[in-house]
């Protein structure tokens, strides 16, 4: 056997790297160790390097890398395929995948949902006193009075917005990919003591075969019947999905983020008012 050269591809949020004789596959904090043996076929067709395993060497059979970059692609597509005819003609070695995630980064020790509020709470009322203070000399006390009473609501509705929506939209948008699929059924997920939310739950199957039942992290007003519809998933994070264009979900989305990100820029008033106090100080 011939010495194999080591290559590296990076996609988005996955590196494939051919070393010898086995395939890391990095894909944020876990790294697969897959021997040569166990893969099955490697290809690059429409911006995807699709690398499969032969029998039941991981869960979903495959790994898979989008790039635009498709000099690199082919170039690690011929490196990995000239070392598969490389390997033992027997055909016999290792073919269980070593799986290894790396440890939590380092966290504040874990608080109360009391105690977290109290935490943001109680810089924040001094801030505001300090904003309010300074507001009134300026002649904004009102405007400083609004923002830092209406800026808490305002971040919810920024997270929300842009976390539940507007995030998986943009993604779904730029590399999502649709397939055929139905609805399965639709589980309620409570809001408050007397609301919630229908969240649809789909079935598909992504390209490389493998059968996935999905909840909808976004949520509908109204419950829907069971229907085939279009699912668009992230190959790179297949529980990231959405069906059908929803009217609603998207205009709550935008509302949600237009009047967060009004709610951080009226924040700079406060803010460049406490600044300078402080620093005239």
């Amino acid at each position: 056997m011939g010495r194999i050269p080591e290559v590296v591809l990076r996609g988005r949020g996955v590196v494939f790297r051919l070393e010898a004789y086995v395939m890391r596959v990095v894909r944020g904090r876990t790294t697969w160790t897959v021997p040569l043996t166990a893969i099955d076929r490697v290809a690059y067709t429409q911006g995807r390097v699709l690398l499969e395993l032969s029998g039941d060497a991981v869960q979903d059979g495959a790994f898979t890398l989008i790039t635009r970059n498709a000099t690199a692609a082919d170039a690690f597509v011929q490196q990995v395929r000239t070392a598969l005819t490389r390997l033992p003609a027997t055909g016999q070695g290792p073919t269980h995948v070593v799986r290894e995630d790396a440890g939590r980064r380092w966290r504040l020790p874990s608080l109360s949902a009391g105690a977290k509020i109290a935490l943001g709470i109680v810089p924040y009322l001094a801030f505001s006193a300090i904003a309010v203070e300074e507001g009134a000399k300026a002649g904004l006390g009102d405007l400083v009075g609004f923002t830092m009473a209406y800026g808490p609501a305002g971040w919810l509705m920024l997270y929300f917005g842009w976390t539940e929506v507007v995030r998986d939209a943009l993604i779904l948008r730029r590399r999502g990919i649709t397939v055929p699929g139905r609805i399965r059924d639709y589980e309620w997920r409570r809001i408050g003591e007397d609301s919630g939310e229908w969240h649809p739950v789909y079935e598909f199957r992504t390209l490389e075969g493998q059968r996935l039942v999905v909840t909808q992290t976004a949520g509908h007003a109204h419950k829907g019947g069971r229907s085939l519809v279009d699912v668009t998933y992230d190959p790179l994070s297949p529980t990231r999905v959405r069906g059908l264009r929803d009217k609603g979900l998207t205009i709550r989305g935008t509302v949600l983020t237009f009047f967060g990100v009004l709610s951080v820029l009226l924040m700079l008033i406060p803010l460049w008012l406490v600044i300078s106090a402080l620093l005239t100080a």
